[in-house]
């Protein structure tokens, strides 16, 4: 087993933190890593990233090559984007949709999120909001590790097991803060899974879970269930954009509610 990972943001956003808390689960499930990371853009708005390679035996270097790594996971939209030529074909976009505006030129963004909501695996979440919801707006990150979790070859109770640890000396606070987080973020790409297993188009499972507000649990089943019902019809398409384009995030159980 190999498995592939880039972790990208920007300074301040917690990505080494993430790659950290990967780092010490793998650890914990007695597989094998090499990371490499760049991180000499500490002040907030530079580009950091780390490569996570992790296997169930030796790794021999630290670099992921081009068009081999399963997943990339991202703090902010348009890094997310500046590490696709790494993606496999089969690979996952797990990302932040909170732009974080350090250049001049970055682009409109409409035309990111259309480039960025036409990749056929995508969980694309408004961590920020997430994160204010969960207990504090620091564990956007967190949310976002939550969201990678299901994709990666491991259970997620080591992810659990190492954000208690990490943040237990910051007292029961933070700690609830940061696995409501990464529950939610679980919560949100399990419910965006089964919606794309099921046959929804990925740019409407897309848009519609971008604002969605999900608790620290799964989805019932039932729920999901209605809304590929309501997916899968024709103007499914004008319904992700309202969803997105609301002030309020819906809830879940706003199919029940003559969506």
């Amino acid at each position: 087993m190999n498995f592939d990972l880039v972790v990208c943001g920007v300074g301040g956003q917690g990505v080494l933190t993430m790659a950290g808390v990967i780092d010490h689960a793998v650890h914990e499930a007695g597989l094998q890593l090499k990371q490499s990371e760049v991180h000499g853009m500490a002040q907030r708005g530079g580009a950091v990233s780390a490569f996570v390679r992790l296997s169930d035996h030796a790794v021999a270097s630290d670099l992921i090559a081009q068009g081999c790594a399963q997943m990339i996971l991202s703090v902010e939209p348009m890094e997310a984007l500046r590490y696709t030529p790494l993606l496999r074909p089969d690979g996952w976009i797990v990302t932040d949709i909170t732009p974080m505006l350090n250049v001049d030129n970055y682009p409109s963004l409409p035309d990111l999120y259309k480039v960025l909501f036409s990749a056929p695996r995508l969980v694309a979440l408004d961590a920020a909001r997430l994160a204010h919801k969960a207990g504090s707006i620091k564990v956007q990150n967190t949310v976002m590790l939550g969201a990678a979790a299901m994709h990666l070859p491991l259970p997620g109770e080591f992810f659990e097991n190492q954000l208690r640890h990490l943040f237990g000396r910051k007292g029961d606070r933070i700690v609830t803060a940061n696995l409501n987080a990464f529950r939610m973020g679980d919560a949100a790409s399990r419910f965006a899974a089964a919606l794309l297993q099921a046959g929804v188009a990925s740019e409407v499972v897309s848009r519609a879970v971008a604002r969605l507000a999900f608790e620290p649990k799964p989805v019932a089943t039932e729920l999901v269930a209605r809304w590929h019902q309501r997916l899968m019809q024709p103007d499914a398409a004008a319904i992700a954009a309202k969803i997105f384009a609301a002030e309020e995030a819906y809830t879940p159980d706003a199919v029940t509610q003559g969506l």
